[in-house]
């Protein structure tokens, strides 16, 4: 079967000499594990569409009987130029995939996911990087997921706490730093990862 759907790349891994699994997060089949075949070769034609955070028009065949596709073709949309050249917006970028990652199942369409990532990398490629993005797109995300906070936390005012969950990132950017509350917030972040899914999040350590 060949299917074709719009993604962005969350990671990759090496697979034997030439090959990578690259994990695909797709508007319309959800996150995909996608075999490309050959990109890690000087001359792989698909190399551009399996990089970390790219967002693409991809096309898969996938074998019958298989939950592993294979990508077999496609066209690259945004690659993200202004985030590659700044190590803090492209630590905040992998941020964000990496949390869609760890909170999607795989196949699992979540179309709102997907436009809330999209919209945030595209935000970031434009804008930078802000004080409060990181901590509103993991609450976003959570939300989105079935694990949000926005009608159980105690601690911030409800504007503040309303303009996180659903501002504008031009709203998110004007709001004012506060470490305590930011503090607060992440201490929320990390029980949940550790208590919920048993995981820590191994780019946090590279994102304010």
């Amino acid at each position: 079967m060949i299917f074709c759907d719009y993604g962005i790349v969350l990671q990759r891994r090496p697979l034997r000499e030439s090959d990578r699994i690259v994990t695909v997060f797709t508007l319309e089949h959800g996150k995909l594990e996608v075999n490309f075949k050959g990109v890690r070769l000087a001359k792989g034609k698909l190399r551009a569409l399996s990089e970390a955070v790219t967002w693409g028009d991809y096309r898969f065949f996938l074998k019958k009987g298989s939950n592993f596709p294979v990508c077999t073709g496609g066209q690259t949309l945004g690659v993200f130029g202004n985030i590659r050249k700044d190590l803090e917006s492209l630590y905040l970028a992998m941020h964000y995939c990496e949390v869609v990652n760890k909170l999607t199942a795989a196949q699992n369409p979540s179309p709102e996911k997907y436009d809330l990532l999209l919209g945030a990398l595209l935000d970031l490629d434009c804008f930078g990087t802000a004080f409060w993005l990181r901590r509103a797109f993991t609450l976003r995300a959570l939300e989105l997921a079935g694990f949000g906070f926005r009608e159980t936390a105690a601690g911030p005012e409800a504007a503040f706490w309303d303009a996180l969950h659903a501002g504008t990132w031009a709203e998110i950017r004007e709001l004012k730093e506060d470490a305590a509350l930011a503090a607060f917030i992440d201490e929320l972040f990390a029980r949940f990862f550790q208590e919920n899914i048993g995981v820590d999040l191994r780019t946090l350590a590279f994102v304010k």
